[in-house]
């Protein structure tokens, strides 16, 4: 059905969103070099660069990683950091408030001139007249450190303007509601209510023994309810730097909650209900025991066996099908939008269901042109990097590159090498040798080779520079039906 094809060179990104006074928020890749170098220097005096990685979601084992890794750097664990952060999609900004949070007013002057003036008043009085004072980091504050970079993207959020139309712009640009309390009525849906009393019992009083993972403003708690075990998130204020970030915190939400409980299919997350009337609101989820497709293919444990061939048919498959619902069950397409390993979760019997609907976005029948590219940047497509047009097709793209990882057990980005999976399949494809990309720790089997051939030719097609030439979700399950023997269970 689909062809082997050969890439052209593709493009990084060079366009960066707008900011309030018409220049441009740049991401943080685009830091210049010297303003990041007097950055990185800041960040590695008493190892500062960690307080901030706890910051970003990195837990202890990540920010080993990274120093491991960072030996190929100029700057060490600080540009490591950077570069990991900055794969993620995130701006200047962003980095400038966590370093808000920890008190780093020095390593604040060294990027202030690259943010929106609006936020330089984060930076005390005291501070902007000692603007090359690198003691600025003996004032850091403990933090509590975040189990997954993945379970939030609140900071990838479009940045919000200080007039009195937030709620108008959001409707016109992102087309999802947000107000300055958390108001389920605004979901127009109807939704299982949950004391959060209950909640609070079934979770031992939110005991940290139950803790499955924290975002940055939510923590997600395992527990029982109705003698069901669930997966519970306390989205929960933190005492944020600005009202700003606590709209982005109750816009994404309310997105969430709105879309999952519209999206009821075998592949998508089930949303069991909320809880609205205690301390914090909060989101009650089927728990996924089968944890999620990143952990098995990257950070399983020593006694869970590998993902077999048609384990992984079956993930892609079901994926597929997911994708395909969202992008067909209602008049305008759900377009997800943050589509990778971490967000595709597996049940007992690696059934998967795709979770984290926060920066879903509804979609037209042709391209949309959105305000902020945000996601996770190894995933996302040059169109919607460069150009922020918004198709169906962007949830493609992302898909193809979970294929490759899928068939080669490799991650999309090698932060020892600075090199792209999708380069490396380039490469090895127009040199014959796509074979030495098999993923060997899959069970040896006749087929296999006919089998990663498939997949990796349809993360070819699904990958094309040209969103037009992409198949849709629909030409791609059929792709598995007729190739691959896939058949829902």
């Amino acid at each position: 059905m689909f062809g082997t094809c050969l890439y052209d060179k593709r493009q990084t990104s060079t366009m960066t969103p707008t900011r309030s006074d018409g220049i441009t928020d740049m991401y943080l890749y685009d830091i210049p070099f010297m303003e990041r170098h007097n950055l990185c220097q800041i960040l590695l005096k008493h190892n500062v660069w960690q307080e901030l990685a706890t910051q970003m979601g990195y837990n202890r084992c990540e920010i080993d990683e990274i120093t491991k890794c960072s030996y190929e750097t100029n700057d060490r664990e600080a540009d490591e950091l950077l570069t990991r952060w900055g794969e993620q999609n995130h701006t200047i900004t962003e980095l400038f408030v966590l370093l808000e949070r920890i008190h780093q007013y020095g390593a604040m002057n060294a990027i202030k001139n690259l943010v929106d003036s609006r936020y330089h008043k984060l930076i005390g009085k005291s501070q902007m007249s000692n603007s090359t004072n690198l003691n600025d980091e003996d004032k850091t504050k403990s933090t509590s450190k975040r189990i997954s970079n993945d379970s939030e993207k609140i900071l990838n959020a479009p940045m919000l303007s200080d007039d009195n139309n937030v709620s108008e712009r959001l409707r016109n640009d992102n087309k999802q509601s947000h107000g300055d309390k958390f108001d389920v009525n605004e979901c127009e849906v109807k939704i299982t209510k949950i004391d959060y009393e209950v909640l609070r019992d079934a979770t031992n009083n939110w005991s940290d023994k139950n803790v499955l993972g924290k975002g940055g403003f939510a923590t997600v708690f395992k527990g029982t309810w109705i003698s069901t075990i669930v997966a519970i998130k306390r989205i929960e204020n933190r005492g944020t730097a600005s009202t700003e970030m606590s709209k982005i915190q109750i816009q994404q939400s309310l997105n969430e909650l709105r879309h999952l409980n519209s999206c009821r299919h075998d592949n998508i997350l089930p949303l069991y209900g909320i809880s609205i009337n205690g301390t914090d609101p909060c989101l009650v989820y089927q728990l996924m025991q089968g944890g999620s497709l990143e952990q098995r293919l990257f950070t399983r444990p020593a006694n869970v066996p590998p993902l077999t061939w048609q384990q992984r048919i079956n993930i892609a498959g079901g994926t597929a099908r997911g994708l395909k619902f969202l992008h067909t069950f209602q008049e305008r397409p759900l377009i997800h939008g943050d589509i990778k390993p971490a967000n595709i979760l597996l049940d007992p019997c690696n059934q998967p269901k795709i979770g984290d609907f926060g920066l879903v976005r509804e979609g037209n029948d042709n391209e949309t042109i959105v305000s902020r590219a945000y996601g996770t940047k190894a995933y996302l497509p040059a169109e919607f990097l460069q150009y922020r047009k918004l198709t169906t097709k962007v949830d493609s793209y992302s898909f193809g590159i979970v294929l490759f990882e899928l068939s080669t057990g490799l991650r999309v980005y090698d932060s020892r090498t600075k090199s792209y999976l999708i380069k490396s399949i380039e490469s090895h494809d127009m040199e014959g040798k796509l074979l030495e990309l098999i993923d060997k720790t899959a069970a040896d089997i006749d087929d296999k080779e006919k089998i990663f051939g498939a997949i990796i030719d349809l993360g070819m097609e699904c990958t094309k520079d040209k969103y037009e030439q992409r198949p849709d979700m629909s030409k791609v399950l059929h792709y598995f039906e007729d190739h691959l023997n896939f058949t829902p269970l």
